[in-house]
């Protein structure tokens, strides 16, 4: 199925990769990421000076004049130590509609609506 038809589930699948920062750890989001913008027919380059937080760089060639479009996203989040979550905050649980999880909000939402829009 293609990316775009799928955006409930691949931020389900973000939400439930625990990027607390510290230390991060986005390398895994980054894979996945990777993989799936790849799948879509763009070109990536991983970039990284810590191998457990790189950065992914994807590019989709245009079809005509228009100025090129920069969109930008992180997926590492902040922690949940000393927080009392009504889910489980790596869980991705669907409650009446809503997904509860940590970085649904900031960020991991934002960038899976920019995966999923081209």
């Amino acid at each position: 199925m293609p990316i775009h038809e799928r955006p409930v589930e691949i931020l389900q699948t973000l939400v439930q990769m625990d990027t607390t920062n510290p230390p991060g750890n986005e390398v895994i989001c980054i894979n996945y990421l990777d993989g799936l913008l790849k799948e879509a027919g763009f070109e990536t380059t991983i970039l990284a000076k810590d191998p457990s937080r790189p950065n992914l760089i994807a590019r989709l060639s245009g079809r005509g004049e228009a100025p090129a479009l920069v969109m930008q996203g992180h997926v590492d989040v902040v922690t949940t130590v000393g927080q009392d979550w009504e889910q489980p905050p790596f869980s991705a649980n669907i409650i009446d509609g809503v997904l509860w999880g940590r970085g649904s909000l900031d960020m991991k939402s934002g960038v899976t609506m920019m995966t999923t829009a081209v």
